[in-house]
C-alpha cells in the first residue's frame, strides 16, 4: 500500500499494483515490480557480471574509507564506495584463465581532478617507504592557495596469505613533497603496490586523480 506525505499534493511512497514509488538521494523516481519465476537459473552472463561484481566488492573491501573520500565528488547521486565499484569495474578488471584479477597499473583510489604532481618516486628505508614528489606549476596556478593533502596507499599484491593494507589519509600537503608510510610491522617479502592521491582540506572534498606508483617489496625484517 502506498502513502501520501504531506498532503494532496505530496509525494507518495509505496507500492500501488504493479509499480512502486521511491526516493534514493532527494530523487523520486517509479519502478514496476520484478517478475520473478520460481527456480529460474542464472544465465552464464550473469553468473560472470555476479562473479565480477563480488571480485571487486572483495577488492575494494578493505580500502573504503580510501575510496569514500577518493571518489565523493565523483558522481551526483552516488556514494564514493559506489562511485569506486563503478569505475573499477569498467576499467581495472580482468579476466582470464577462468578468474578475475585486477589490473594494478588501472585501479583508482581517487577520481576527479588531474593529478597535481610530476616526477613521482617511491623508495624505502629502515621500515619507511618515502613518496617524493614535485607539484605541477600549472595546476598550482590554477587553484591558488587552496590547500590539498596526501592519501597515499600500499595495496597488497595477489598472494597465498592475506595482507593489511597501509595507507594514510589526509596527511602530508601537496607542498610538503613527502609522504612517510611505515611498514615496520609488514612480514618481510611483502609484495604492495603504491597509490598517490590528493584531496581538499578546505571542505570542498575535491579530490585527485589517483596515481600509481608501481610495486614495492619490503626488504625489511618485521618488528612485530
Amino acid at each position: 500500500m502506498a502513502r501520501v506525505k504531506n498532503g494532496i499534493n505530496g509525494t507518495v511512497s509505496g507500492k500501488v499494483g504493479p509499480s512502486v514509488f521511491c526516493k534514493w538521494k532527494d530523487i523520486y523516481y517509479v519502478r514496476s515490480l520484478p517478475r520473478i519465476k520460481k527456480n529460474r537459473k542464472p544465465t552464464p552472463g550473469q553468473r560472470k557480471n555476479q562473479s565480477k561484481f563480488a571480485f571487486m566488492q572483495e577488492c575494494l573491501s578493505p580500502i573504503v574509507r580510501f575510496v569514500r573520500l577518493g571518489f565523493m565528488q565523483y558522481a551526483p547521486n552516488r556514494t564514493g564506495h559506489n562511485s569506486a565499484m563503478s569505475y573499477n569495474l569498467k576499467e581495472s578488471v580482468i579476466f582470464e584463465d577462468e578468474r578475475y584479477r585486477l589490473d594494478y597499473e588501472k585501479f583508482a583510489i581517487s577520481r576527479g581532478l588531474p593529478s597535481p604532481v610530476s616526477n613521482v618516486g617511491i623508495d624505502q628505508k629502515d621500515g619507511q617507504v618515502i613518496i617524493r614528489w614535485q607539484v605541477d606549476a600549472a595546476f598550482r596556478q590554477k587553484h591558488g592557495d587552496k590547500m590539498f593533502r596526501c592519501i597515499a596507499l600500499l595495496y597488497p599484491d595477489n598472494g597465498v596469505e592475506p595482507v593489511n593494507t597501509v595507507g594514510v589519509l589526509q596527511d602530508s600537503y601537496l607542498e610538503d613533497c613527502e609522504q612517510i608510510i611505515s611498514i615496520e610491522k609488514v612480514p618481510r617479502g611483502t609484495v604492495y603496490h603504491g597509490y598517490l592521491a590528493f584531496l581538499a582540506s578546505e571542505g570542498s572534498n575535491i579530490s585527485t586523480d589517483s596515481v600509481y606508483l608501481g610495486k614495492i617489496v619490503n626488504e625489511s625484517i618485521s618488528l612485530m
